[in-house]
């Protein structure tokens, strides 16, 4: 048990892993036509002929109305 005003070792452990980590994706935004990075990817789901599918966009190109 942690003393009172610490936090336990989960909680710190938590905390140190807040390393956010941003890269390109393989996943192509079909209204720019470029690579989108992982902290702007967008996942919408689809349903084309009965079947649903995933198509990704960017956050910053694509705006809910």
């Amino acid at each position: 048990m942690p003393k009172k005003g610490e936090l336990s070792k989960t909680a710190r452990a938590s905390l140190a892993n807040r390393e956010t980590r941003d890269h390109l994706t393989q996943h192509i935004d079909p209204i720019t036509g470029e690579q989108i990075m992982l902290s702007q990817l967008f996942p919408v789901k689809v349903m084309e002929n009965g079947r649903t599918r995933m198509v990704y966009y960017s956050k910053s190109s694509y705006k809910l109305s």
